[in-house]
């Protein structure tokens, strides 16, 4: 800030005033820092990445993250005792059937079984939970894996030109789609009429799609209905389970990667993939804010229901606030679905709209001073949009 604002009022101190979000991509930016200060593009060693894990544990400060290195994070898992027992026949043959999709063999079936275990399916049948724990953690290790792709393939591009590239890669179209070509599909154990009918009429669509398609690799982008999400849910938590049963080595992520998502992704500049990211409705949303109406105090926040029944998950509520208020909002199974139907609820009622009138409606007095302290940012937006659990 030595030659920012301020420079030649005086002889006195130059203050200038940093908003939260400031302060938190400093910190971010620091952490991404040291992680690129030892790792080597296409190569994964766990002693490259303690440098990170430092930088989380000081930024963090917290009690509840003493980790100094990788390894600290494997220590600090205790195995559950499902996972540790003995396995059943059609346990094992579930491993050598997705050995034969994917070349890693699990040291822990029952930690596979989970992994494709809907949460229709009752836990006394087989005494292993559904996989949506799984599907949390491999959620974000494929983010990684995704970041890190783009983030060397394209040291050129802006953080939004990165962010809305990523869309197509998490998007559960992309990952159902995958989920189809491996077969996972048949392995789901589920106890749901409705949801065999919707993956059975889905894969038809899916597997036409493909063979229109003539080889081009996004085929998948252009099918009309949406995957049912536990077929993106199993691939994340397969991806989980390898990660969990391999002692937290992400060269099994990245070997996943490598082998089944990658040639999707050796061409991003697809019109496809250029359409998929900018078309999103919360990105739409952004943009209509941040550019039409210079509207800085706009947030999307995502937030549980509590459910009458005991241990289920219940539903969501996703709320566009303008100003502090609660403007539009749309309940969903997930944040991956509501955050989006909220998005499109506001579009339909902003979309069109002069600034003059927005700013009387709701309340809008902006500056371009706010824009420097407390603006938007498309990164977080459109990341938010991709969230698949709360």
């Amino acid at each position: 800030m030595i030659q920012g604002k301020g420079k030649g009022l005086g002889d006195g101190p130059v203050h200038h005033a940093l908003g939260d979000k400031s302060i938190a991509d400093v910190c971010e930016a620091f952490i991404g820092a040291a992680f690129l200060q030892d790792n080597k593009r296409g190569q994964w060693n766990p002693a490259d990445w303690n440098q990170a894990v430092k930088a989380v544990k000081i930024f963090v400060d917290s009690e509840d993250h003493l980790m100094e290195k990788f390894s600290d994070y494997f220590a600090a898992y205790v195995k559950p005792k499902y996972q540790m027992a003995d396995a059943t026949a059609t346990q094992l043959d579930l491993a050598r059937q997705i050995e034969q999709r994917h070349p890693y063999h699990f040291k822990y079936p029952r930690l596979l079984r989970s992994a494709f275990v809907h949460p229709s399916q009752a836990f006394m049948w087989e005494k292993v939970p559904n996989y949506q724990r799984l599907e949390f953690l491999g959620d974000s290790l494929l983010d990684v894996a995704f970041i890190m792709h783009l983030f060397y393939s394209y040291p050129e591009k802006d953080p939004h030109w990165l962010t809305e590239h990523k869309t197509p890669m998490v998007a559960n179209k992309f990952l159902g789609a995958v989920s189809v070509k491996l077969g996972f599909h048949h392995h789901i154990r589920q106890n749901n009429a409705a949801l065999t009918s919707e993956i059975r009429n889905y894969v038809t669509e899916l597997e036409d799609a493909e063979i229109e398609a003539n080889g081009a690799v996004d085929y998948w982008v252009g099918i009309d209905a949406e995957p049912p999400k536990c077929l993106a849910d199993v691939v994340e938590a397969y991806v989980a389970a390898m990660f969990v049963d391999s002692e937290f080595d992400f060269t099994v992520v990245q070997n996943f990667f490598d082998m089944h998502l990658k040639r999707y992704f050796l061409d991003m500049t697809l019109p496809s993939y250029e359409a998929f990211g900018s078309g999103h409705p919360i990105t739409r949303l952004h943009k209509l804010m941040h550019t039409n109406f210079g509207c800085t105090s706009c947030v999307m926040s995502v937030q549980p229901l509590p459910s009458v029944i005991p241990g289920s998950n219940g539903q969501v509520v996703a709320m566009v606030m303008i100003h502090g208020k609660v403007r539009f909002d749309s309940i969903g199974q997930s944040a991956r679905y509501a955050r989006p139907r909220a998005a499109n609820k506001a579009l339909e009622a902003l979309e069109g709209l002069p600034q003059y009138q927005f700013r009387k409606v709701y309340g809008c007095d902006c500056t371009e001073e706010d824009e420097e302290t407390n603006g938007i940012d498309m990164k977080e937006w459109v990341e938010d949009a991709m969230d698949a659990t709360v």
